[in-house]
């Protein structure tokens, strides 16, 4: 199976609400995801109902070894966005031809 790109998520948009133009489903979904990229950046989290939780996860610093050198290294404290599917998502993963398989609940 192919992987889904952008292009792919704006037509599919098209697909689902008449009428739709793609300029159109293409700001709407530049919006959403400015949207989720500042809640993010804010450390806040995103919560969408069926579907999932956004947030943001801090990776304490910790040390490691250099790959080449086997040096000893301290590896600094990053913080990195993070995905929780809901159990409704999760169901529809894994019987995805299931009747009322519709993620919009």
């Amino acid at each position: 199976m192919a992987d889904i790109n952008r292009q792919d998520i704006i037509r599919g948009m098209m697909a689902e609400v008449d009428g739709l133009s793609y300029s159109m489903a293409s700001a709407s979904l530049e919006a959403v995801l400015t949207c989720v990229t500042k809640a993010l950046s804010n450390h806040q989290s995103i919560t969408l109902s069926g579907f999932g939780k956004f947030s943001v996860r801090h990776r304490r610093a910790r040390s490691g070894s250099h790959p080449r050198t086997h040096q000893p290294i301290t590896i600094p404290e990053v913080i990195i966005p993070h995905f929780t599917s809901s159990p409704h998502l999760k169901k529809l993963v894994q019987n995805p031809n299931e009747p009322n398989s519709d993620i919009s609940r």
